[in-house]
């Protein structure tokens, strides 16, 4: 039922297949194919005259270009290839392969040939066939040549046998289902409608449609489809699997639609409706997406989209509203659509060729319901008809399952999940767009994450925090430079325990989520409607994305007297709080400790000892507070039952932030300042870099990219320091004049109440 083959005349043609004296490359054939292959809508015909390779794999050693046939890594995290067969002495595998022409005809859509439904393509089929390392190469070639198969005929998949596998690879118009978080999706509108109207977003949102909300996802790449069985008459192994892109001006290109603007338009109006408003928002909302709003609900609706933060576009008419209602609705829209566009981005770049992307395990009786919408790229449809028994691996599957918010839109990463006390990671993943590896064309993605987990600071609750810093190629080059890449950078620290409302406001402000003029009274609601002691959950989340990230880049070292008085700020505010007067607030602390940090930052730790520190803070306090500075000079030198400093004391802070192992260069508690110096010089070379287009060594590990998350990493892997790099970026985009760019975030859980989300941008 596919295409015929002669065989030419083979000097091996009697040696057992898995004799060692055969090459991998055992001889070629004439293909002559002529076939219309229905589809949903039309046909696609396909056509060839060509040469075609037939490959024998014996032994462990044989590579197949197209991942099916290898060697595992032993990878888990979806990255690397995982071949389906591994040849093992008990088994040996003929290929067939052919590269045809396909042309659509018909009104259908027909995304697995050209995206138009029209034109004609390049499509690569190979049909794989097992055989017993005993049986001849001429035996086996004769036996294969009576029934050699097409990926795109039902028939032919059904006929597959236990070891044996088809696949075809070209241009794909895949579409699949997500599932984004409920706290990720929150976050992102939250974020979105502080940008439009300014000021601070206070929002407790309740999860009305339940934990999380499904998009469709639309990726252009090139793709190949493998069918394949384990056993006769069983189930049908379908995966998805990334190829080298034949064609690399087209370039990877993604689009995604949600369906989510309702849902959270409900949860939106929910938030700021009183007891008397909150029985007609959705009633509202369903009147103004079907445009049947009645007059009656008109002044109730204009309350509640001014409370949201409309009220200059709002005059009392329909028509007002309608307008808001459209503009908020694209708003959620936009804003959720584009972070889960840049999620999956982010992750699907650094995912290699011949990695798999989905795995389904289909009933042998349910394939012919799903081998068209298979063969189309649609899997999407198939998705919402299947049962989650099919499926064995889905691209994001537990990336967008979780709850706790990453920056780029899905969810944090496993690494920070894993509750490990301290990890590490950079990771750089090489694509390549053509068999040339060392001159043709490629794309680098490079992830650094940082996390850890400990007890004991914020009053001895559990905190895990981390980084997450991303750098990627959205396109293909045949030589990959500095300048080719999107950059980001995400901070995050969950706090679990009992922790106060003043704690809380501080850390809110320091992080940028709240203001220093601000009114704490929606964080006071929450707890003044619980018992006292109540546990409570909260994540502070800085986010600086692509266009953000590289505005810090070009201003970095181009005012160093400001970027240091900013640190110093930064460092003042990241203090710990305290009851006494001198700690009771960032601003307060920022007024006190700032002129201290400058100093410290302008003598660059030197001579920075124990007893230097300590007499310093005195007569600095002493000198800013008067009378009052005893008070605050007695507790910085206080100390814990071990004898030590008091942690959150300025001499503690030191210990734990800044001390080396021993006085280096005179620097014994010069780390900070050493931290902060390595940063901005790495990020300056980082964009000096880009700015010379410098191209990256053949070792991608080893470039200024890579060295940027060195620093990065060190400036995150102590909750001081985290806190204090954050607070200088918001500091620096403030002085910049792109703060309202940056994204904080609070979101806290007290109790069983909805999650609260706090930005003030």
């Amino acid at each position: 039922m596919g295409w015929s083959i002669n065989v030419p005349v083979a000097n091996t043609l009697d040696l057992a297949l898995g004799d060692a004296a055969h090459g991998q490359a055992v001889c070629s054939a004439e293909a002559d194919v002529a076939r219309a292959v229905p589809l949903p809508g039309g046909t696609a015909s396909l056509t060839a005259a060509l040469r075609v390779p037939i490959e024998l794999f014996n032994g462990q050693e044989d590579a197949d270009a197209h991942g099916i046939i290898g060697r595992p890594t032993g990878g888990s995290d979806g990255t690397e290839p995982e071949p389906l067969f591994t040849p093992d002495g008990a088994a040996c595998w003929l290929k067939y392969a052919a590269e045809l022409n396909a042309q659509a005809s018909g009104e259908g859509s027909f995304p697995f040939v050209a995206l138009s439904g029209s034109g004609v393509v390049n499509v690569l089929v190979a049909d794989y066939r097992q055989h017993a390392p005993t049986r001849t190469l001429g035996d086996a070639l004769r036996h294969d040549v009576k029934s050699l198969r097409l990926p795109f005929l039902l028939e032919d998949v059904q006929a597959l046998v236990a070891g044996d596998a088809l696949s075809f690879q070209t241009r794909i118009q895949l579409k699949a289902g997500l599932t984004l978080s409920w706290p990720a999706v929150t976050s992102t509108v939250v974020a979105s409608l502080a940008r439009r109207v300014g000021g601070q977003v206070a929002l407790q949102l309740k999860a009305e449609v339940g934990a999380s909300l499904s998009g469709e996802v639309k990726l252009e790449d090139e793709l190949r489809l493998v069918f394949s069985r384990a056993k006769d008459g069983g189930a049908f192994h379908v995966s998805l699997r990334k190829a080298i892109t034949s064609s690399v001006s087209a370039g990877m290109k993604v689009g995604v639609t949600l369906d989510v603007a309702s849902p959270l338009l409900n949860a939106l109006l929910g938030a700021v409706a009183d007891t008397s408003q909150a029985q007609s928002v959705s009633r509202i909302v369903e009147g103004l997406d079907s445009g049947t709003l009645g007059a009656v609900l008109v002044p109730v609706a204009t309350s509640l989209f001014g409370a949201l933060g409309f009220k200059q576009e709002l005059d009392g008419t329909l028509a007002a509203v309608k307008k808001v209602h459209t503009e908020l609705k694209g708003l959620i829209e936009d804003g959720v659509s584009t972070a889960l566009q840049a999620g999956f981005e982010y992750e699907y770049a650094r995912t290699a060729q011949d990695a798999t992307l989905m795995e389904l395990e289909v009933p042998a009786d349910a394939l012919p319901g799903v081998h068209g919408a298979l063969i189309s790229g649609d899997l999407a449809s198939i998705q919402r008809r299947t049962k989650d028994a099919w499926i064995r691996r889905y691209f994001h599957m537990r990336t967008t399952g979780m709850q706790r918010t990453r920056g780029f839109g899905l969810g944090w990463r496993d690494t920070f999940l894993v509750k490990v006390e301290d990890r590490k990671q950079l990771k750089a993943v090489t694509q390549h767009a053509s068999r040339d590896h060392a001159h043709g064309p490629r794309r680098y993605a490079f992830q650094g994450s940082r996390s850890y987990q400990h007890e004991g600071w914020l009053a001895g609750n559990k905190v895990l925090q981390g980084i997450d810093f991303n750098a990627q190629m959205p396109a293909f080059s045949t030589r990959p430079a500095a300048d080719a890449f999107d950059y980001a950078f995400f901070a995050q620290s969950r706090v679990e325990g009992s922790l106060s409302l003043q704690e809380l406001a501080d850390q809110a402000r320091v992080w940028g989520a709240l203001r220093d003029d601000a009114s704490a009274e929606p964080l006071s609601r929450l707890f003044q409607s619980v018992p006292r002691g109540t546990r409570v959950t909260a994540r502070f989340e800085l986010r600086l994305d692509s266009a953000t990230f590289r505005k810090l880049l070009r201003k970095l070292g181009t005012d160093p007297e400001a970027e240091r008085q900013a640190f110093a700020v930064a460092l003042a505010r990241a203090l710990p709080r305290d009851s006494v007067a001198s700690r009771e607030s960032p601003a307060v602390r920022q007024k006190l400790y700032a002129p201290l940090w400058n100093t410290y930052l302008v003598q660059q730790g030197r001579g920075w000892t124990k007893e230097f520190i300590t007499q310093s803070v005195g007569a600095h306090l002493k000198k800013q507070l008067g009378a009052g500075g005893l008070v605050a000079w007695n507790w910085e030198q206080s100390r814990h039952s071990g004898g030590g400093p008091t942690p959150g004391t300025f001499m503690g802070v030191m210990e734990g932030a800044s001390k080396y192992g021993g006085d280096t260069g005179g620097q014994p508690y010069g780390n900070l300042f050493v931290i902060w110096q390595r940063l901005t010089h790495a990020l300056q070379d980082l964009q000096q870099a880009i700015d010379a287009r410098s191209p990256l060594p053949d070792d991608p590990e080893q470039s200024l990219i890579a060295r940027a998350f060195d620093p990065l990493e060190d400036a995150g892997c102590n909750p001081f320091r985290l806190t204090a790099t954050v607070a200088w970026f918001v500091e620096l985009a403030r002085h910049w004049g792109f703060r309202e760019e940056v994204q904080p975030l609070l979101g806290l859980k007290v109790g069983e109440q909805e999650e609260l989300l706090l930005t003030s941008l």
